[in-house]
């Protein structure tokens, strides 16, 4: 079977850690969930390796990773030997895509969103920044996203409804 990369990209309180739990009840014998190795605790949705910043800093500069990229004043990585052979999904900074486009042919880039004040309310409730860092967020402009497949997926339906449609969207992708 082929490597196939989905790649899952979208700003912070989207949802995209809930979509992808969600997936992973249903199709963790099918699809291989990469985790991140973060320099940050994981939040509950989440299942990331955690590493201090020095930790990190070495498996970097002994090429372990594919990808890594600073957000917010933490660090994320993907190690190569997380890719398997199948369908793979991981979530990234949408500044990172090339870095799997480079190296892989099939690599589908699934933008989650959700409307503004949605996201305001869901940052809120999260409680990982100030009002101003909030905000701050919120007026951030992005470029728009270069990818050579894809997909923007509203993330705005109630929890159950948006991850039914996810694993739709993924199996179809693993079918292709």
């Amino acid at each position: 079977m082929n490597t196939k990369i989905v790649l899952i990209v979208g700003p912070s309180g989207v949802g995209k850690d809930t979509l992808i739990k969600g997936a992973r009840k249903q199709l963790k014998e099918e699809i291989n969930f990469v985790r991140r190795y973060i320099t940050r605790k994981p939040d509950k949705s989440e299942k990331n390796y955690f590493l201090d910043n020095y930790a990190f800093e070495i498996l970097k500069h002994n090429s372990f990773f594919a990808s890594t990229w600073n957000a917010h004043g933490n660090y994320y990585g993907i190690a190569k030997n997380s890719i398997k052979s199948g369908l793979n999904i991981i979530s990234i900074s949408r500044s990172k895509i090339k870095d799997f486009e480079k190296i892989y042919d099939e690599v589908y880039t699934i933008n989650i969103t959700v409307p503004k004040d949605e996201l305001r309310n869901r940052l809120l409730f999260r409680k990982r920044e100030s009002l101003e860092e909030i905000e701050k967020r919120l007026n951030r402009s992005y470029e728009k996203i270069e990818a050579r497949n894809l997909i923007d997926f509203d993330n705005s339906n109630e929890i159950e409804v948006s991850c039914e449609k996810f694993i739709e969207l993924l199996k179809k992708i693993q079918s292709e």
